[in-house]
């Protein structure tokens, strides 16, 4: 029997279940944390395609399909004409989507509070230095 509990995998795992947990208890049921990944980068970077955004948001290209597919119903985001082009369509939030990606924000710091709530502050400023430069050593430089 192999003993997980310090297998970085395996915490990363956990971590997922217990930050998803945490999202739909504190943050929102309804939208999730990808969608709100979609909404905060159009909300940045607004009138940027499909590729554009799956590449900001670190999307693959099927879950960018299948998040912008569910928030273009919900009206929380819209395609329109790039002015620039008129073959390609661009993504713009609408005021439903702006007001929901302000809903959703003002949640997640008490979410991230109660996330990072058993370290110290110097922990906290070293884990998330230690999880950014794990999650970048995949990006090109």
């Amino acid at each position: 029997m192999v003993d997980l509990s310090s297998h970085p995998g395996q915490l990363a795992r956990r971590l997922q279940q217990v930050t998803y947990q945490l999202w739909t208890t504190t943050v929102s049921t309804e939208t999730t944390p990808p969608q709100f990944v979609v909404l905060n980068s159009l909300l940045a970077d607004p009138d940027i395609d499909q590729r554009t955004l799956g590449e900001r948001a670190s999307l693959d290209r099927s879950t960018v399909a299948d998040v912008v597919a569910r928030l273009v119903q919900r009206g929380l985001i819209r395609r329109v004409r790039d002015p620039r082009d008129g073959r390609r369509n661009v993504l713009r939030l609408t005021k439903r989507g702006e007001s929901t990606h302000g809903q959703v924000a003002d949640r997640i710091d008490q979410m991230n509070d109660k996330l990072l709530a058993p370290l110290s502050e110097e922990e906290q400023t070293a884990l998330l230095s230690m999880l950014a430069r794990i999650v970048d050593q995949d990006r090109p430089h």
